[in-house]
């Protein structure tokens, strides 16, 4: 049975039932309204009002049209059934410490280090004033669309002394009452010399579309590592778009490894900025699409110092009518001498009714530095899989390893085993490898 709210917005255009859910929301918030995050939401709904949804006439979007997404008309979730999560833990918690999060809500979690966003911000003054500063909503709708909604997330504190355990982020969503959107707000700081591995899994419950706007901001201390493993591996009813927006002091390594092997409509956007001298980046990322999937990988690596490095490599395997989108954007500014960076694009294209929109980018503002960048486009090698057949491979056991081959130079970079074995196992069984075997 529809609530009020969902008789009333069902005729509503996308963006006019934004405004109401978000009318309805601060109503919800039951006098809690107040303060640094109450600023926050009045901002980012502003903005949202102002800059609109990104249309495909949006140079950024139009690849990917948000609006045919929009249309399943999804309800900001609003309920928690913390039973949910009960289940989701169990399956991955021989991948590390699992902090589920249902609905946009952080279950209570005991982990060292690990806080709800929502209970800090009341007590925590110089967090509250952070958040914000690196996933801006001025000029971005997206994070202003979160930022309107804002009210729980994960807050991790790592220093030289925080367990070395992966933290499994999982955002389950509760679709059982119909379609729904959560909206998460991540913030991790990683002290100096400290070392952390996050990893960004979704689950969603019921038969319901559930669509999941997650941000995260992320500081990397001097001298820190940092490890970001996101698995996008859901049904055809789980759609994201994420915003990760990581910065690095100085000597700061980071390496975020994306893998998209399942789901409906994702949009990935990650950034690295690199501010401190010694800074070093590696993006990977792997898109495995079938059916009508759409998976859009949008990235950023600001180099605004000098003496930095980074290398970037992003590889799709598109079959069906599915599209992949990578649009990779290298920042070089006048500052950044001595920059070295590397960004490469490959993809595979089984079928002629699939597309691959590829726009590697570099804008360079320096004069010393060492960049270069790379798109190859194509079907499988026909001399491997002449080779592979002269060795008495059928057709399917020649593709299939060939294309587990391609994809494993991505997966190859996820340092921790059960994730790897997990991803790996996804992938053969999508090639059918596994049956073939």
């Amino acid at each position: 049975m529809m609530t009020t709210l969902e008789q009333t917005s069902s005729n509503l255009s996308p963006l006019e039932r934004i405004y109401a859910e978000h009318r309805y929301f601060i109503e919800s918030l039951n006098g809690h309204n107040q303060g640094k995050l109450s600023h926050l939401r009045l901002r980012g709904i502003e903005e949202l009002q102002r800059l609109g949804i990104p249309t495909v006439r949006h140079e950024e979007w139009k690849y990917t049209n948000l609006y045919s997404l929009l249309a399943k008309q999804f309800a900001h979730a609003r309920w928690v059934d913390e039973s949910v999560a009960s289940h989701i833990v169990s399956q991955f918690s021989q991948w590390g410490t699992v902090v589920p999060v249902v609905n946009g809500r952080l279950v209570a979690s005991t982990a060292p280090g690990i806080f709800s966003l929502k209970e800090v911000a009341s007590s925590d003054n110089q967090l509250v004033q952070r958040l914000g500063t690196i996933a801006v909503s001025e000029g971005n709708a997206i994070v202003a669309w979160n930022t309107a909604f804002l009210e729980d997330g994960v807050v991790v504190r790592i220093d030289q002394h925080s367990p070395k355990d992966p933290i499994i982020i999982t955002s389950v969503l509760d679709t059982r009452q119909g379609n729904v959107m959560a909206h998460e707000r991540h913030l991790v700081e990683v002290a100096p010399g400290g070392s952390a591995t996050v990893v960004f899994v979704q689950r969603t419950v019921g038969d319901g579309e559930a669509l999941l706007n997650q941000v995260l901001e992320c500081w990397v201390g001097e001298n820190a590592q940092m490890l970001i493993l996101i698995v996008q591996d859901g049904t055809a009813n789980s759609h994201a778009i994420t915003t990760h927006e990581i910065e690095l002091a100085s000597n700061a390594r980071l390496q975020m490894v994306t893998v998209s092997i399942g789901g409906g409509f994702i949009r990935n956007m990650p950034a690295a900025r690199l501010v401190g001298e010694g800074a070093h980046a590696e993006l990977y990322g792997l898109t495995i699409a079938d059916g009508t999937m759409l998976v859009d990988h949008h990235t950023v690596v600001d180099h605004r110092v000098p003496s930095c490095t980074s290398n970037e490599l992003y590889k799709a395997i598109l079959d069906g009518r599915s599209m992949g989108v990578f649009n990779g954007k290298i920042f070089v500014r006048p500052n950044a001498q001595r920059t070295n960076a590397y960004q490469a694009n490959r993809s595979i294209v089984r079928s002629p009714r699939a597309t691959i929109n590829a726009k590697p980018q570099l804008e360079i503002f320096a004069n010393d530095v060492r960049c270069t960048h790379g798109c190859t486009v194509g079907r499988l090698d026909k001399e491997a899989m002449f080779y592979l057949r002269s060795r008495g491979l059928s057709p399917a056991e020649a593709e299939a390893l060939l294309l587990t081959a391609f994809a494993e130079e991505i997966t190859a970079q996820i340092p921790i085993e059960s994730i790897r074995a997990h991803v790996n196992a996804t992938i053969e069984h999508l090639f059918h490898a596994d049956e073939l075997a």
